[in-house]
């Protein structure tokens, strides 16, 4: 798709190009050039970046090798118009299954945007924020009015689960607005996201066995629960037996629903090499057996396995739809020092496309809202509110907001966003002499509706100092608390916490001499918890960091930290932290390289971490950068905790 976006864009710049020379060939050929480079500029820079990743110990965090390739030029015709061109090309999408790729071109000029490729628009915090569209979309502002309306696709279908499957979505969204964007002015706006059912195939028909599936002690001669899933079967399985690992299997049932479970009267041998196999009765290929063998034996008791079946269920993730209508602006009085932001949106949220569609018929629902969107059994209804108000003085700010997000509220053109919340905020700072002082409040809870067994509340306040005692001594004293609890009656769902933090923080500059600066930092802080029983732990943590200039061109930053912890009054750890760098400038700045070193100790466990960074200017606009870090841990109570990291990247930009 992006090469259909990209070409038509690229044709037209050139032809408005070739337009130019033209109508400038009426003149000599240099008056020609100079036009062009008078009245034409690009700009910009271009980036390739490679990384090499190795794990060894534990599960990779990061891809073995990635690649990447940045290209972002700006084309300026004539001070006015502006063509920014944005290209991202990297090896990431294989690793996180979506694409990672981005190709787009933005033309603006004086009231007016377009989008062509890969973008992303910010309407307000509960409809349209922070998502990549491929597609198109035009962004209008002459003068008071505003016009904005885009379309495209916001991921691709990927097989598999809820955790990491996904069906393909398109999205298109409109805002109409009345008043300058900074200042007084009022938005509606629209936001429809669907997921393409068919973009998903049905799958492959699969049969996972859930218990017993492996490590299970069975008693000879009890009553026990099979059971089983599958995806994409409709007939009947048979389930089996074996006693010898997997080499022979005796019927125990036949005509069982494809998913589902049965009663199982354990009789027979005993045995320590136990598995239970589901077939389909209509393909024998489509089976699956218990991952481990478990125990059926005399005199044990039950217990049950702790392998963990591995679903395979490309139908765990449906395909979504999503209607969003909303209102958003702001009311500036006396030049903005008092505003009034506010925010109210509804949405229609449907979890499953594919499920029934309700009778709406006795119900007063407009014509275009029906047009719009299909109600379903899976569908939800709901709304959302946020508002804030300020006031802005010369020494004094204070701020006062209020949010709503109903349980059932969801936008698909979010990246996140948490219902069934509801916040209030107050906050104030302001300044005394060369002191500045900050005040915060905030209160959430949830069980908007009361469809909750209980509900959460919790309460935050914080405080800030900040200034300058003399000239060279910056001081900052901070201090937060935090409760939370819920009205449960319920030991095992009571929840009951609270959190102390107080912290100083004090640094020294210093002119003119081998030490150049000092940082000393203390936080205090108090956990008390009260869930099944009562723990109360205590931190404390000193943090003393040290700055030298050895000479014109070589510095030198070290710190020391130690961080003492105890439990409920009895149990204390200690950890320790050592951490130092140099830096190095040569060849008149060109090359700047810095090595780093680290430790930290927490009983039995040690790390140490090495980072070597090194960069190059070849030129004004050429530089080359390269960075090595190596990580060590150990843990001397168990060798499978141990593990050793290795990351090197190359980056390689020019500015043009």
């Amino acid at each position: 798709m992006r090469k259909y976006l990209l070409l038509p864009a690229k044709c037209l710049l050139s032809l408005f190009i070739v337009v130019l020379i033209s109508c400038s060939g009426y003149g000599q050929s240099r008056d020609s050039t100079n036009f062009i480079q008078k009245n034409i500029r690009v700009s910009g820079s271009a980036t390739v970046f490679g990384q090499l990743y190795n794990m060894s110990g534990r599960a990779n965090r990061r891809p073995p090798s990635t690649g990447r390739l940045m290209i972002d030029p700006t084309i300026t015709l004539f001070n006015y118009f502006s063509i920014p061109i944005q290209i991202l090309v990297s090896t990431e999408g294989s690793y996180a299954r979506q694409n990672f790729n981005q190709y787009g071109i933005n033309p603006s000029w004086g009231w007016g945007t377009l989008h062509l490729g890969d973008f992303s628009e910010s309407y307000s915090p509960l409809t349209l924020d922070g998502i990549t569209i491929r597609g198109a979309g035009i962004d209008l502002r002459p003068g008071i009015f505003r016009f904005s309306t885009l379309a495209g696709y916001t991921q691709r279908a990927v097989a598999g689960g809820a955790e990491n499957g996904s069906y393909s979505r398109f999205l298109y969204a409109s805002k109409l607005g009345l008043g300058s964007e900074h200042g007084t002015h009022l938005d509606l706006i629209l936001v429809r996201a669907k997921d393409k059912v068919n973009s998903l195939s049905n799958g492959e028909p699969t049969i996972t066995v859930i218990s017993p599936n492996g490590g299970d002690e069975i008693p000879l001669n009890s009553v026990q629960t099979i059971r089983w899933n599958s995806t994409n079967i409709s007939g009947p399985v048979k389930i089996e037996l074996s006693r010898d690992g997997g080499n022979t299997f005796e019927t125990l049932y036949t005509d069982q629903p494809a998913t589902g479970s049965v009663i199982w009267n354990v009789t027979g041998t005993e045995t320590f090499q136990a598995l239970i196999k589901v077939t389909s009765e209509s393909d024998s290929t489509v089976f699956d057996v218990s991952d481990q063998p478990f125990t059926i034996a005399s005199g044990v008791t039950y217990s049950k396995g702790d392998v963990y079946p591995n679903f395979s269920n490309p139908n765990a993730v449906t395909p979504q739809g999503n209607l969003v209508m909303g209102m958003s602006g702001k009311a500036g009085m006396f030049h903005n020092v008092l505003s009034l932001n506010f925010e109210a949106s509804g949405s229609a949220y449907t979890k499953d496309l594919r499920a029934s569609e309700l009778d709406l018929s006795s119900y007063k629902i407009p014509g275009f809202v029906q047009g719009l969107y299909t109600p379903r059994l899976s569908s939800s209804f709901d709304y959302a509110l946020n508002s804030g108000l300020k006031l802005n003085l010369r020494n004094f700010n204070a701020k006062f907001g209020y949010q709503y997000v109903g349980p059932g509220y969801k936008s698909l053109g979010l990246t996140y966003l948490a219902n069934d919340q509801q916040k209030f905020t107050a906050m104030t700072s302001f300044r005394i002499s060369k002191f500045h002082f900050h005040f915060n409040w905030s209160k959430f809870n949830d069980n908007l509706i009361s469809q909750k067994q209980f509900t959460t509340v919790r309460n935050h306040y914080g405080a800030n100092l900040s200034g300058m005692l003399t000239n060279f001594w910056n001081i900052s004293l901070m201090t937060n608390v935090m409760n939370m609890e819920n009205n449960s009656n319920n030991d095992t769902t009571k929840v009951n916490f609270s959190n102390l933090v107080i912290s100083a923080n004090n640094s020294f500059i210093i002119k003119k001499s081998f030490l150049r600066g000092i940082m000393i930092n203390y936080t205090y802080q108090n956990n008390n918890s009260v869930m099944l029983e009562k723990t109360k732990s205590d931190i404390q943590s000193l943090n003393v960091g040290l700055r030298f200039a050895l000479s014109k061109n070589l510095n030198a930053n070290t710190s020391m930290g130690l961080i003492s912890s105890t439990l409920n009054d009895t149990t204390r750890h200690s950890t320790q932290m050592y951490s130092a760098s140099l830096q190095y400038r040569a060849l008149k700045n060109k090359l700047v390289s810095s090595v780093s070193f680290s430790a930290s100790s927490l009983q039995n466990n040690t790390s140490f971490r090495t980072s070597l960074t090194s960069g190059y200017s070849l030129t004004k606009r050429d530089r080359i950068s390269l960075r090595i870090s190596m990580m060590n841990y150990k843990s001397m109570s168990s060798e499978n905790n141990s593990f050793h990291e290795f990351i090197s990247s190359l980056n390689v930009s020019h500015r043009f």
